[in-house]
C-alpha cells in the first residue's frame, strides 16, 4: 500500500523541521510502504524505517533518535477532536450527569488556543423528519445557552441538529428512545 501524498508531505516535513545532525532523511511512521520517486519496489516497507534523502538504502531510526528528531514536529500536531454527550430527559432538558460533562466541556475548551465548538442536537424517531430537525435544534441552543452561561469562551460556536438522522441506537421509524434524544459537543 502505498502512503498518500498528504502523509508523506507530513513526513517531509518532519524531516526538514527536525533539525537532525547530518542529512536530511525521511522516515515510515506507521504500517504501510512507499516508494520515493514512484521506484518499485517499495523502498521502505517497515514502520520506523529511514532512508536518507538522495540515498536508496533504508536503515531502522531508533526510538531514541525518532523521538530527538521528530520531536518539534510531533509536538506541533493539533490537538485531535474531543467528543461529549450530554443525555436529555423526555421534555428534553438535560439529565442530572450534564453538569459534570458542562465542566469537561469548558475545561477541554480551556485547554486550547483557538478552540471551535459544534453544538449538534439528536431525537428519536418519534414525529416527522422535518418536526426531529427543529427539536434537535432547539436542543443544541439549549445546551449552547448552558454552556455560554456557564463561561464558555471560544473562538467559533457552531449550532446544528442531525435530528433523526446518525441515531446512537439504530431504531425503526416512530421508535421511542430515550438514548437517541441527546446532544454531542465537538471541541476542535
Amino acid at each position: 500500500m502505498r502512503a498518500g501524498w498528504r502523509g508523506w508531505a507530513v513526513v517531509l516535513l518532519a524531516a526538514a523541521l527536525a533539525g537532525c545532525s547530518g542529512r536530511s532523511y525521511v522516515m515510515l511512521p506507521g504500517a504501510g510502504s512507499v516508494a520515493l520517486d514512484d521506484q518499485e519496489p517499495p523502498q521502505l516497507t517497515q514502520a520506523g524505517q529511514g532512508m536518507t534523502l538522495g540515498d536508496a538504502r533504508p536503515f531502522s531510526v531508533s526510538a531514541l533518535r525518532r523521538e530527538r528528531d521528530f520531536e518539534r514536529t510531533l509536538a506541533a500536531q493539533p490537538a485531535l477532536p474531543e467528543r461529549h454527550m450530554l443525555q436529555l430527559r423526555a421534555d428534553g432538558q438535560p439529565d442530572a450527569a450534564a453538569e459534570a460533562i458542562v465542566q469537561q466541556v469548558l475545561e477541554a475548551v480551556r485547554r486550547r488556543d483557538y478552540p471551535v465548538v459544534t453544538v449538534i442536537g439528536h431525537t428519536d424517531t418519534l414525529g416527522a423528519e422535518a418536526a426531529n430537525v427543529r427539536v434537535g435544534l432547539r436542543r443544541a441552543q439549549a445546551v449552547a445557552e448552558l454552556l455560554k452561561a456557564r463561561g464558555l469562551e471560544t473562538m467559533e460556536l457552531r449550532v446544528t441538529s442531525h435530528g433523526e438522522r446518525n441515531l446512537l441506537v439504530a431504531t425503526p421509524d416512530a421508535t421511542a428512545e430515550p438514548r437517541n434524544r441527546r446532544v454531542e459537543v465537538l471541541i476542535r
